[in-house]
């Protein structure tokens, strides 16, 4: 168990790196198209802390981005990041604590399930507006996912390296 001011600092580490693919994605990411769609890092910067973090933690830490990435992006409805990005970080912690221990292939695989709910709930939320878009949609989340998979690698770099500096005496 960390001390208080231990895990302010841990949380202070893990925003500023997902701050730094914040600037990533907004600085030159939003400008590289790769199959017709650019590298969307969000689902991921929510996952991956999670699968070092179990699903407790790293779920209210993909709710705090969340809640951030509907302030900053726009979405089709108001909290559509802050509703299914807690599921993401949830899911990339179960399959960390259960399945496959933290780490790049961990990160690889938890970035499946991340697009999946964000590109499945996008198509909910499309459906009920009255748009029958689940073969663009999906289309749209399978390229994103493949042009977004290589990121992983540095991203899952350097959260690690956040918790490897956190949990020396681990």
């Amino acid at each position: 168990m960390l001390a208080r001011s231990a895990t302010i600092f841990k949380w202070t580490l893990y925003t500023l790196a997902g701050l730094i693919w914040v600037v990533v994605q907004a600085a030159f990411l939003q400008r590289v198209t790769i199959w017709g769609v650019i590298p969307f890092l969000y689902p991921l910067i929510a996952a991956l802390p999670a699968t070092f973090e179990g699903p407790a933690a790293g779920t209210v830490y993909a709710l705090a981005c969340g809640v951030f990435c509907d302030l900053l992006l726009p979405s089709p409805i108001p909290c559509f990041y802050t509703l299914i990005l807690p599921l993401v970080g949830l899911a990339a912690g179960l399959l960390s604590q259960s399945l496959i221990p933290a780490g790049y292939l961990c990160s690889a695989a938890a970035a499946l399930p991340a697009y999946l709910l964000t590109g499945i709930f996008h198509c909910i939320v499309l459906w009920a507006q009255g748009h029958p878009a689940w073969g663009a949609a999906m289309s749209v989340t399978l390229r994103e996912l493949c042009a977004s998979l290589l990121w992983s690698l540095p991203m899952t770099w350097l959260f690690r390296r956040v918790y490897l500096r956190v949990h020396v005496d681990d």
